[in-house]
C-alpha cells in the first residue's frame, strides 16, 4: 500500500517536471503559429497599433543593417549592385530579406536550408537576436538568401545576363527584389523582349512582365519654399532636407539637398520666389551633383543670410536631423513634393533598378504614393511619431508604373562625399 505522502510527493515531482519540459517546449516553439504573413499594402485604414509596430520593426531592421555596415565597411561603386552600400557577400546566408505584415510586424525571410520549426534554438537565430537585440518579430522560410538575391539582380542590371540582353538588342526596363516574394521582379516593353526574356531567364529567381510605360523624373520643392533654377522663375525643384558640408578645417557650409537631374550636370543659381521677384539663395556646382548609379542628389550651398528650416513645407511635422538607413517592404511612408503636396503610400520595392534618358540607377525604393512631374528633389520620410517628428530616408527623384521611385538617403551622402569632405544633415 502506497503512503498518502508519497503520492503528494510524486504528484509534486509531475507537476516539476511538466513546468520544466514545458518551458523548454516553449524555446522550440515560433510564437503564435496565426501570426499573419500576409504583407501590408495598405496606407489608410490600418488597424489599431500598426504604427507603433511598424516604428519598432524598421527599428530591428536598421539595427541590422547598421552592424553589417559597420562590420563589413560599405562601398560605393556604381559597377557594383549594392543595397545600402552592401555587397551581396555582406548579408549572412541565413537572412533572405524582411517585410512587413499586415499589423505592422516585422517578417524577416530566412532561407529554408537554415530554416526549423524549432528556430529559437538555433546559432543563426541567437546571432540575429544579439545584433537586434530585440525579438519582436516572426521568421519565415524561403528558397533563397538576400545575396543570392543580390546577385541575381546585378546579373541582369549590371553583369553577364545584362550583356546576354543587350546582345539580342533587349534593354531591361526596370529591375527590383520583392522581399516577400523572395524573387527579382524584372520588367520589359513589348512582347517580343518579354520571350526574349523569358527564354533566357530561365531560374525561378526571377519573374517577368511587360508594361508599357518608362521611368520619369519629376522637378519641383519640399519641405521649404518653391525655388527655381533661373529668376524668371523657369527650371522649378524641390529641397529634400537640410544638410551642411563638413570641411577639413572644422568650419561648415550650410545649404540642402535636392536631385541632380534638374541641373543637368552644370552649376546654376538657385531663387526663391519673394513676392512678384525671385531672389537668390544659394548655387548649386556641377562638382556638388551626383546623377547616376545609387543616387541623383545635389548639394545647393545657401547664402549666409538664408533661413533654413526642418519643418515639412506646409506642415507641422518636423524633420529628425539623423536618418534610417533601410525600410521594410510594405511599410507606409510619406513624400512632399511641390506639385502633389504630401501623400502617402507603401514600399512595394526596397532595391529598385531603372534606367532614364540611358542613365543607369541602382539601388533605389519604389513606393505606391501619388506624385507628378514637379516633385522631384522633395523629401521621403517615414510616418511621424508622437511628438509629430519623422526621419528623413529618401529624395524624391521619379515616377514609374503608377508609383513614384526614390533614391536612398544614405546613398545620397556617401555619393557626395569626395576624401576628406563629408555631409551630415543637421
Amino acid at each position: 500500500m502506497i503512503k498518502k505522502g508519497y503520492l503528494v510527493s510524486a504528484a509534486f515531482i509531475l507537476l516539476v517536471l511538466f513546468v520544466f519540459f514545458g518551458s523548454i517546449s516553449n524555446l522550440d516553439t515560433t510564437g503564435d503559429e496565426n501570426f499573419p504573413l500576409e504583407l501590408n499594402n495598405k496606407s489608410e485604414n490600418l488597424p489599431e497599433g500598426f504604427s507603433e509596430n511598424q516604428r519598432e520593426a524598421n527599428m530591428i531592421l536598421n539595427q541590422f543593417y547598421m552592424h553589417l555596415m559597420q562590420s563589413c565597411g560599405t562601398t560605393y561603386d556604381d559597377t557594383v549592385y549594392t543595397v545600402n552600400g552592401l555587397r551581396a557577400e555582406n548579408f549572412p546566408p541565413y537572412f533572405a530579406g524582411a517585410y512587413i505584415n499586415t499589423e505592422g510586424r516585422l517578417i524577416v525571410q530566412i532561407t529554408d536550408k537554415y530554416y526549423t520549426k524549432n528556430y529559437k534554438r538555433t546559432k543563426w537565430y541567437k546571432e540575429f537576436v544579439e545584433i537586434v537585440e530585440n525579438e519582436n518579430f516572426y521568421c519565415h522560410p524561403v528558397k533563397y538568401s538576400y545575396s543570392e538575391l543580390i546577385t541575381a539582380l546585378s546579373n541582369v542590371t549590371l553583369g553577364d545576363l545584362a550583356e546576354e540582353l543587350s546582345a539580342r538588342g533587349v534593354k531591361i526596363v526596370a529591375a527590383g527584389i520583392d522581399d516577400y516574394g523572395n524573387t527579382i521582379h524584372v520588367h520589359v516593353k513589348g512582347q517580343e523582349a518579354y520571350d526574349i526574356v523569358m527564354n533566357i531567364l530561365d531560374s525561378d529567381i526571377y519573374t517577368v512582365s511587360s508594361v508599357d510605360s518608362i521611368p520619369q523624373d519629376d522637378i519641383g520643392l519640399a519641405p521649404g519654399e518653391g525655388a527655381t533654377t533661373s529668376s524668371s522663375g523657369v527650371g522649378s525643384l524641390s529641397v529634400a532636407c537640410r544638410v551642411r558640408r563638413n570641411n577639413p578645417d572644422g568650419t561648415y557650409t550650410y545649404g540642402f539637398l535636392s536631385c541632380a537631374h534638374v541641373f543637368s550636370g552644370t552649376t546654376k543659381n538657385v531663387y526663391v520666389q519673394n513676392g512678384g521677384t525671385f531672389s537668390s539663395v544659394g548655387i548649386c556646382y556641377s562638382f556638388n551633383q551626383h546623377l547616376g548609379g545609387s543616387a541623383d542628389v545635389s548639394f545647393i550651398g545657401t547664402n549666409s543670410n538664408v533661413t533654413l528650416n526642418d519643418t515639412i513645407y506646409s506642415t507641422s511635422t518636423t524633420l529628425y536631423h539623423s536618418y534610417s538607413n533601410n525600410y521594410a517592404q510594405g511599410s507606409l511612408v510619406y513624400k512632399r513634393g511641390t506639385k502633389t503636396g504630401v501623400t502617402s503610400g507603401v514600399i512595394s520595392c526596397n532595391s529598385f533598378y531603372n534606367t532614364v534618358d540611358n542613365v543607369l540607377f541602382t539601388d533605389m525604393v519604389l513606393a505606391t504614393y501619388s506624385r507628378d512631374g514637379g516633385d522631384s528633389g522633395g523629401i521621403v520620410y517615414d510616418e511621424p511619431d508622437a511628438t509629430n517628428h519623422a526621419y528623413p530616408i529618401g529624395i524624391r527623384k521619379g515616377g514609374y508604373n503608377g508609383n513614384g521611385y526614390f533614391t536612398k538617403m544614405y546613398n545620397g551622402l556617401s555619393a557626395l562625399q569626395s576624401g576628406v569632405l563629408t555631409y551630415s544633415l543637421y
